[in-house]
């Protein structure tokens, strides 16, 4: 009779070990883990985020260049595990065209966005892939391979919700204000990716925003602000930053440089003049080129935006009027080249 009440107590006691054994492989297998890569200077700061789990992955922006993919592509192999999806938040090269650069080396994983932002980064695949080259020469990502539309409002990673936010106000370019954005958010970490609507010790890509713009891009802000999120990765930051990172100091960074420039841009006569008070406001922030590029938008000094040295060198010998005149029809050139017509954008 001891015998058996031993035998019995041994049973419920493996039962019982294995019913928590089954209950930490499934907390496991709910919970993501996060891993920021950021790129270095010359390749303009991007971020991208490795989102895990137990069997599978997923990144969030492919980068720019050839070679911060590869060295992202090198990382995610480290992993040991295959990668399922990489997401792009928004349809501007910056982001998109490393996506090239990592299907090559894990083909069967999926290059993805949501319908409205996937049909601008097909439509302007060729005009990018042009100013790519221009811009970085052998080491252009190109050519950009076409984001598939996913309709979804979560991607699951390992039965695991990464939630999709749309209608997001962030970086514009040479594009109507609505150039549609979405942030990910991962439950499960508190985690926002919201790319180019935050930034962090660095200027901020703010060309082509209106001031209204910019209002509703400061209240989202500050509303996000209150949600006390454990993580917040920002879209462009310098490499050396990344211990100082906390989800505050990234947002109110980017609050207070929006402030600024509302306020530089209208009391500017040109880009230089903005470029000059907003590198004195922010004597210690990096990635200029966000700061070059959106007072040149702004300003609609398109000739200095040309990395083609022909171009460069052509428009210095134009009298101004002649200038003014180019630039107003690069700028309207582009916008009407590189944008989908109204009726084309109904997918947004």
């Amino acid at each position: 009779m001891a015998s058996r009440s031993k035998m019995m107590g041994s049973i419920r006691l493996r039962l019982f070990a294995c019913f928590v054994l089954l209950q930490a492989v499934w907390v496991q297998a709910s919970e993501l883990e996060l891993e920021i890569f950021v790129a270095e200077p010359d390749e303009i700061n991007v971020t991208s985020a490795l989102i895990m789990g137990p069997t599978e992955m997923m990144v969030v922006c492919g980068q720019a260049t050839k070679s911060s993919a590869n060295r992202l592509a090198d990382l995610i192999e480290s992993k040991n595990k295959p990668l399922k999806y990489v997401f792009l938040t928004h349809a501007h090269l910056d982001h998109s065209q490393g996506a090239s650069v990592l299907l090559k080396r894990f083909p069967d994983a999926e290059f993805i966005s949501t319908p409205a932002i996937s049909k601008r980064q097909n439509h302007r695949m060729s005009a990018d892939d042009s100013f790519a080259f221009d811009r970085y020469g052998d080491n252009a990502a190109i050519p950009s391979v076409p984001a598939n539309a996913y309709s979804e409002s979560e991607i699951l990673i390992d039965g695991a919700s990464v939630e999709i936010w749309s209608d997001i106000y962030g970086d514009v370019g040479i594009a109507p204000v609505d150039e549609p954005h979405v942030a990910l958010y991962i439950p499960s970490l508190n985690a926002l990716m919201p790319s180019d609507v935050v930034y962090f010790n660095g200027h901020v890509m703010v060309g082509g925003s209106t001031h209204e713009h910019r209002l509703n891009w400061i209240r989202q802000l500050e509303g996000w602000m209150e949600r006390d999120f454990d993580v917040v990765v920002p879209g462009h930051m310098p490499k050396t930053s990344l211990g100082d990172l906390t989800p505050m100091g990234a947002l109110t960074h980017t609050r207070d440089y929006l402030l600024a420039w509302d306020e530089v841009v209208a009391k500017s006569a040109n880009a230089d003049e903005a470029i000059e008070q907003m590198l004195a406001r922010f004597p210690d922030a990096q990635h200029q080129s966000a700061l070059r590029l959106s007072s040149y938008m702004d300003f609609k000094e398109l000739h200095r935006l040309s990395f083609n040295p022909t171009v460069r060198k052509v428009t210095t010998y134009m009298p101004e009027w002649m200038l003014d005149w180019f630039n107003e029809w690069a700028y309207n050139s582009r916008m009407e080249s590189y944008n989908l017509s109204d009726t084309d954008a109904v997918a947004h």
